[in-house]
């Protein structure tokens, strides 16, 4: 109930659509309603007195038709309206939650995405939303209300023509109470199976559209596919037991209690002789097997729902579990970068509790100082970085920028003056304009071109005949590693970041490319904090500072010569390279 309540508290966002939806609905079921005793009228009135006496009445029956007719113009006109109101008001709420649940996604913590499929992300805000579109906002809320409003107007017309026979058919209410709670048992626990497998499944398609190249690579397609069908064969069966619990608790029990129904109310009135006379009109008896009708379609409509209402409570708090994540903690302090310096003051730092990955780092970077990084895979190189744009904090030390301790400023303030490009570079749909600037008003596109030619990319804009305006599928699958990597560079610098991060900037391209980047480089040292991260150590012989990591630790320091004739981990790297070169040449 607190899913559904939760649900239930959105409705505020469209108030009046809502209110006045919902008196149209009790205004059409009242006039739907009214239309049996219209009927009655035709046949009590027109069609046994014209058998029994041969006259005609046609006048009476004429506008007898004409007021059900009327009857039935007006409610589905009527329960029109109210459809297209309470849709309008479900896909407005639906847009909330959507919007809801992605900026709450833009401010959870990186550790958040470490371990999770995007899959599964992906299908929070797009399926289980749109679930709880179609399943709770338009067809149950309004469904489940024209039931319940049609019961209650059936068993009040019921009453008012038989009071005994209205007081007994309240037995039906302990009956549907029962009946609903051991659907909703079983029903709540399948349809959350149901939600966790169709995450999984869309987690599994994911991860194998993004790695398929190396999935054909490997020749894994057989191993991958068979995989996808113990998660596919795992939905099959959760969905045939959804199934046969279905076909037993709405369809079955209903039909069965509705023709129980009607055959008790046949012998009833069949038993009502009053001197050898039927007790009842055949007008009253097909009004009351027509609302006996009546009575079980919103009643089954109303178990139907409840398959609905259950996946939709199953989505709704996948949702929701997702809003809850806890964000952050932000301080309210805004970090003021005007030179870049940088201290590492005794930090310490784990992804976990138990392990630690950096250990008493202590270091200094001054204002437009180039800092390398060096140390085999799993060193803690990245991990520097990550502490530097606090997508992570450590547990142990402090980190100041100009003096000021980041962890006492917000995470939007630290980064604002920062810059990195990735080993990786990510782009996104659009241009390459647009993947300069990220769509940012104060970078113009003389900006953006200006960057692009200051990091070498005036040959590769050249080989595009719409220039800045090339469009870039997602990922950038359609350019070399070379260009995205030059795009990626030029995006750093058009923020004109007063701390530049390259994180294995160079490892990816060319020799060529890497000479040009190299000279950009140098140019754009001045003024600005540089840190780089490199597996080739000839794009880092010119670095002011050198820091060689070994098991979380900083083992060396200093410039390239130095480290040479200090003999150490760094000279051993830089010779094992050379050779590696004069070996491959």
């Amino acid at each position: 109930m607190k899913t559904v309540k939760r649900l239930l508290s959105y409705m505020k966002y469209d108030k009046l659509k809502f209110i006045f939806g919902f008196m149209l609905l009790i205004i059409a079921v009242s006039t739907d309603l009214y239309a049996p005793l219209v009927a009655q009228q035709v046949i009590d009135d027109v069609i046994t007195p014209s058998a029994a006496t041969g006259q005609s009445y046609g006048s009476v029956l004429v506008r007898l038709l004409v007021l059900y007719a009327g009857l039935m113009l007006v409610t589905a006109i009527l329960r029109y309206i109210s459809f297209l109101l309470l849709t309008k008001t479900a896909n407005k709420i639906v847009k909330i939650i959507r919007d809801q649940a992605y900026r709450h996604l833009q401010k959870l913590p990186i550790r958040y995405f470490d371990n999770l499929p995007a899959g599964k992300v992906v299908s929070q805000i797009t399926n289980d939303t749109e679930v709880l579109r179609q399943q709770f906002y338009v067809v149950t809320i309004s469904n489940v209300m024209l039931n319940v409003i049609y019961v209650i107007g059936t068993y009040f017309a019921i009453t008012r023509l038989h009071k005994g026979l209205g007081l007994a058919l309240l037995v039906l209410l302990p009956l549907m109470y029962f009946w609903h709670k051991m659907y909703s048992k079983y029903a709540g626990k399948f349809s959350r199976q149901e939600r966790e497998l169709n995450s999984e499944i869309n987690g599994k398609i994911n991860e194998s559209v993004q790695g398929m190249s190396i999935i054909q690579a490997f020749q894994q397609e057989e191993q991958v596919a068979e995989e996808f069908n113990t998660v596919n064969n795992a939905w099959f069966e959760v969905e045939r037991k959804y199934v046969l619990l279905d076909s037993a608790a709405q369809f079955t029990l209903g039909g069965l209690l509705r023709h129980i129904t009607l055959l008790l109310l046949m012998v009833y009135f069949g038993t009502q002789y009053l001197d050898g006379v039927l007790g009842i009109s055949i007008g009253t008896l097909y009004v009351f097997g027509d609302y006996i009708t009546r009575l079980y379609d919103p009643i089954q409509g109303i178990i139907q729902q409840m398959a609905f209402v259950q996946q939709a409570i199953a989505a709704g708090e996948r949702v929701f579990k997702l809003l809850d994540t806890s964000t952050e903690e932000e301080a309210e302090g805004t970090l003021e970068i005007a030179e870049g310096k940088v201290e590492f003051n005794q930090v310490s730092f784990g992804y976990t509790d138990e392990t630690k990955v950096l250990k008493n780092i202590h270091f200094t970077a001054n204002p437009g100082e180039t800092v390398a990084l060096v140390g085999h895979t799993g060193s803690g190189k990245s991990s520097i970085m990550n502490l530097l744009f606090r997508f992570y904090d450590p547990q142990e030390g402090e980190i100041r920028i100009d003096g000021q301790n980041t962890k006492e400023s917000s995470r939007k303030s630290v980064r604002e003056s920062m810059g990195i490009v990735l080993q990786d570079p990510f782009l996104f749909t659009g241009t390459i304009e647009s993947n300069i600037s990220l769509e940012n008003p104060s970078i113009t596109s003389e900006m953006a071109k200006n960057a692009l030619e200051k990091v070498g990319g005036v040959q590769m804009i050249s080989h595009f005949e719409k220039g800045l305006q090339e469009p870039v599928v997602e990922k950038g699958s359609t350019l070399s590693s070379g260009q995205r990597q030059l795009i990626s560079f030029a995006r750093a610098l058009a923020y004109d970041p007063k701390i530049l991060i390259l994180d294995e900037a160079t490892s990816s391209i060319d020799t060529e490319t890497e000479e040009i980047i190299q000279h950009a480089m140098d140019v754009l040292k001045e003024g600005r904090t540089t840190f780089i991260i490199a597996h080739r150590l000839s794009t880092i012989q010119h670095a002011d500072q050198i820091l060689v990591l070994d098991n979380g630790e900083i083992v060396e320091r200093g410039n390239h010569d130095y480290l040479l004739r200090q003999n150490g981990k760094y000279a051993e790297m830089y010779r094992m390279q050379k050779k590696s070169i004069a070996e491959a040449i």
